[in-house]
């Protein structure tokens, strides 16, 4: 009986962890996709899920950082978008070399979220109205720059390889290589060193994080500025993908990121997320989306789909915390 309590306990905690619960509905999803579908499980089906994915789960992972640390950044398509504009009219107006143009788009969208950061910490505006507010800023300004008009002309073929138009041996793109690079990369970070614990303890309690000696607004600006990097590496990957960059490029995707975000465990109370998790929220997304389109549901019914599967899991989450939370009463 004990052993049983202890594997139950055990099993439990699992999949209380953060990304777990959608981790498995992804498997049971593709499980049951596979007879229904013959295309499903094929190289080229997943390679292309991948490829429209790798930029998702970049902004899902910057979200993430974001919603852990208790803020929320809704501006991060604007940033992208942005970013993009910058590489295209660099290139294409003033004749830039690619990678300068590049570097030049990344940093664009660190400065934005980092931008975002100082508003917050320095004048005390909430997380949601000023990223709100920068988001139409930000749109704005993109729109006014380019008059509506689509900037062209800066494609190469280099730059459709940087995109993922052009694929690599076995059906690879390059984005997939730069996120897998980006989002390894970040999870070390956030295993073996003091930025993650710091990044929870300002999401679930700034006044003790502050009393602990921890700088609140460091904290908060680096977890902007890295939102907006990964925001400006989604443009300018984006603008190699499309070919052209107009005003409402990677509109909604901050919404795709928040969705993702939620449902591979980010709280939006703060305090709580994994980057794993974030990119398995992604990719699941994105799953979904390839679902629908295989099996001739209506696009209509995208949206629907997507909110049902974000309501299941958040009902889920909060009832594995709530299971947890009493049997650890009981256990007490």
């Amino acid at each position: 009986m004990e052993t049983s309590t202890a594997f139950t306990d055990r099993l439990g905690a699992v999949l209380n962890r953060p990304g777990v619960g959608i981790a498995v509905f992804l498997v049971l999803v593709s499980i049951a996709m596979s007879f229904v579908s013959p295309f499903f499980l094929t190289w080229l089906n997943w390679a292309n899920i991948l490829n429209q994915s790798a930029f998702l789960i970049l902004l899902a992972v910057g979200m993430t950082v974001v919603l852990i640390g208790g803020g929320i950044d809704l501006s991060v398509g604007a940033i992208a978008a942005l970013s993009g504009g910058v590489v295209a009219w660099l290139v294409s107006a003033i004749g830039f070399p690619l990678p300068l143009a590049l570097l030049c788009g990344i940093l664009a969208g660190t400065l934005l979220g980092l931008l975002n950061g100082l508003i917050i910490t320095r004048l005390g505006i909430p997380d949601f109205v000023t990223t709100l507010a920068t988001l139409a800023l930000i749109r704005g300004i993109l729109l006014v720059w380019t008059q509506g008009v689509p900037i062209i002309g800066y494609s190469s073929n280099g730059y459709m390889m940087l995109g993922g138009l052009r694929r690599l041996p076995y059906g690879l793109t390059v984005p997939e290589f730069i996120t897998a690079f980006l989002v390894i990369a970040g999870i070390l970070i956030m295993r073996f060193s003091r930025v993650s614990s710091h990044l929870r303890a300002v999401g679930e309690n700034p006044e003790i994080a502050r009393l602990s000696g921890v700088n609140i607004t460091r904290i908060k600006l680096a977890s902007y500025a890295l939102s907006g990097f990964l925001a400006g590496v989604v443009g300018v990957l984006l603008a190699g993908r499309l070919g052209t960059v107009q005003p409402n490029m990677a509109a909604g995707m901050e919404i795709q990121a928040l969705a993702a975000a939620i449902i591979g465990g980010a709280a939006l109370s703060g305090g709580r997320g994994s980057l794993v998790g974030a990119a398995i929220g992604a990719l699941t997304l994105v799953v979904i989306q390839n679902v629908i389109n295989l099996t001739g549901i209506p696009p209509v019914f995208e949206t629907f789909v997507i909110g049902s599967v974000i309501l299941v899991v958040i009902t889920f989450d909060r009832v594995s915390g709530i299971v947890s939370g009493r049997r650890a009463q009981v256990a007490g």
